[in-house]
């Protein structure tokens, strides 16, 4: 049951799925003309300015990010070189405070305030030759503090207990860049980067004491920061030493710094803004500066450029609709007026003309318009003409079938009943005459009530039974619901007139005619439903099949031609059938055509047993 549902649930989406297609390429082709002429006019105008304004920016972009690419890794060059030029100062000035104070200490005829004098001048003069260095410190092995800066003084004893001076204490003589981490020489106003050196007598090979050069963080990159470049500083272990700037939101999400020494990419998007990023390595420490450009800053002219770009095309687009629509106005304006004048023709006022002073292709067509129009309304009173002759001659060519005969037969048994003084039976009889041509035949209506149709069969019966009153008796038991319905006028006394000429007269006893009419439901409607039934000599199979097959074929065609002559055709179907149902291909065309090709007659007969005829109508309550 489950999998049911499932089934039937898939295929209404299929469905609706199919029918949202249906109804989107039923809108595409409902759009109006004029619209569809300015749409293809824009699309074909636009493809190019469009393609034009992104190869522009394209190639506007790619050099902006070439020249982005050129300044930020020349300045990463730059001060790649400087920070190198710094720290090799601090190496330099270490080297040199070394020999200077070997040379202090192995002269023994110096007294101590002289030698104390000489270092804090040596310590001052290293500040002055040698760029980059804010501080230095000297801590001799008998506890002495020596420092530049004054503030430094009140640090001395946690300087003297630092980790930096026990990392010393058993490496050689050579400068190391200290942990940034750990320096508490650093002050809030000024972050520093110390180079230490364990310091030995060049000499004797004692050591003498502690050298800690101080640089400044920012001076190792503040030169090189502008409104639109940044740098960062980072130590061998990934530990951002210094920023340039912290102007930019960037510069102070930590997670994103960090991300810049461990990546390996050139191009950043953050915060809906575009960065270069440039990396160069200080091999010689393993320190690394990464340059960041804001190309949304340094790619200001680009931001103008988008902008005029994007309001001419507006501009541009602008016009062209309102000069795409004008003139597809020019076209459309005349084809609307063929639109609705053919509205008004189809709705039938026949009597319209185009109007048209233009002589191009829409006054031609408006001219054949009119050409049409007039030959349409000449046609249809042809045709109407022509529908209403054929019409009157098929019914009439129906009611030729009441044969004169008939008529004279009856007319003698009235003259007989006469000279037998039987004047009350003669009587009786010439008033079902009269009715029966009455209903038959006075009259200008083709379409009658069911009703009237079984009195005109109840006089003709009434009539044959005079005539033939030991062969055969009738039969009339019609549903009252259906006898309001309407039917063909002559419809059935073709029908009951082939049952006794063909069915009961051939017979060598008594037979019976019975006409019945009752509602059916066919289809999920209901129809009226009649029989013509006699127990006559029946039809042989063979001509029965031949009938039913020309009754088919009666929806496919009409009996009668393209002239009109419908004796040639009905003497070409009887001549297949023996000429012996006439009536019966008369009576199912004739219903079709006023009532569709779903309603007709069809035959079924059983040999020596007799034979039924269905005649299907409209059910009217």
């Amino acid at each position: 049951m489950e999998k049911q549902i499932t089934d039937m649930t898939l295929k209404d989406m299929e469905a609706y799925s199919s029918n949202r297609k249906k109804s989107s390429k039923d809108k595409a082709r409902n759009i109006s003309i004029k619209y569809k002429i300015a749409f293809m006019t824009v699309l074909v105008a636009l493809i190019p300015m469009v393609v034009l304004t992104v190869m522009m920016l394209f190639f506007y972009n790619r050099a902006i990010m070439e020249r982005g690419n050129r300044h930020i890794e020349e300045n990463i060059r730059i001060m790649s070189d400087r920070i190198e030029s710094v720290l090799n100062n601090g190496e330099l000035c270490s080297n040199n405070l070394t020999i200077e104070f070997s040379g202090f200490y192995n002269d023994k005829s110096l007294k101590q305030v002289t030698r104390d004098s000489r270092i804090t001048s040596q310590l001052s003069q290293s500040l002055l030759i040698y760029n980059g260095i804010s501080s230095i410190v000297f801590i001799d092995t008998e506890g002495r503090f020596y420092a530049t800066d004054p503030e430094l003084f009140d640090m001395e004893e946690d300087i003297k207990e630092s980790e930096y001076v026990n990392e010393l204490k058993d490496e050689g003589g050579k400068t190391y860049l200290m942990d940034p981490t750990q320096n508490i020489m650093t002050r809030d106003d000024k972050e520093i980067v110390t180079m230490g050196k364990h310091v030995i007598n060049i000499v004797t090979g004692v050591p003498i004491g502690y050298i800690f050069i101080n640089m400044d963080k920012n001076y190792l990159i503040e030169s090189a920061s502008s409104e639109i470049s940044y740098y960062f500083l980072y130590d061998t272990n990934g530990f951002c030493l210094s920023v340039s700037s912290m102007n930019d939101p960037i510069y102070r999400d930590s997670d994103l710094i960090d991300s810049l020494y461990e990546g390996d990419e050139n191009f950043i998007r953050y915060n809906r803004e575009n960065y270069l990023i440039a990396r160069d390595e200080i091999s010689k420490y393993h320190w690394t500066i990464v340059g960041v450009t804001n190309l949304n800053k340094f790619n200001v002219t680009g931001r103008d450029l988008r902008f005029i770009l994007l309001i001419t095309l507006g501009v541009t687009i602008a016009l062209l609709l309102i000069s795409v629509l004008f003139s597809a106005n020019l076209v459309t304006r005349p084809l609307k007026k063929l639109h609705d004048g053919a509205e008004q023709i189809a709705e039938g006022d026949m009597s319209f003309r185009f109007r048209f002073r233009t002589k191009d292709e829409i006054g031609r067509l408006g001219r054949i318009f009119n050409y049409m129009t007039q030959r349409n309304l000449e046609l249809l009173k042809q045709v109407d003409d022509e529908a209403k002759k054929k019409r009157e001659y098929e019914l009439a060519l129906i009611q030729e079938q009441v044969k004169p005969h008939f008529l004279y037969n009856t007319l003698d048994i009235i003259v007989m009943l006469i000279e037998m003084n039987r004047s009350k039976e003669a009587a009786r009889v010439t008033r079902k005459l009269a009715s029966y041509y009455k209903n038959s035949l006075s009259g200008s209506e083709e379409i009658v009530s069911i009703e009237r149709e079984c009195q005109i069969i109840r006089d003709y019966l009434e009539l044959q039974i005079m005539r033939y009153g030991d062969k055969f008796t009738y039969e009339i038991d019609v549903d009252e619901r259906i006898l309001s319905s309407m039917i063909p006028k002559m419809t059935l006394q073709p029908l009951v007139e082939n049952a006794i000429y063909h069915g009961i007269k051939n017979k060598s006893d008594w037979g019976k005619i019975s006409v019945k009419g009752s509602v059916e439901e066919a289809d999920g409607s209901y129809i009226a439903l009649l029989k013509v039934e006699d127990d006559g000599i029946g039809i042989e199979k063979v001509e029965l099949d031949k009938l039913n097959e020309l009754l088919l074929e009666d929806n496919r065609q009409s009996l009668l031609d393209d002239k009109g002559n419908m004796e040639e055709n009905v003497s070409k179907h009887d001549t297949i059938k023996g000429g012996s149902h006439f009536g019966l291909y008369s009576v199912s065309h004739r219903i079709k055509l006023y009532f569709g090709k779903n309603f007709g007659a069809r035959i079924e007969s059983i040999p020596g047993k007799g034979t039924t005829i269905f005649i299907t109508l409209p059910f009217y309550e």
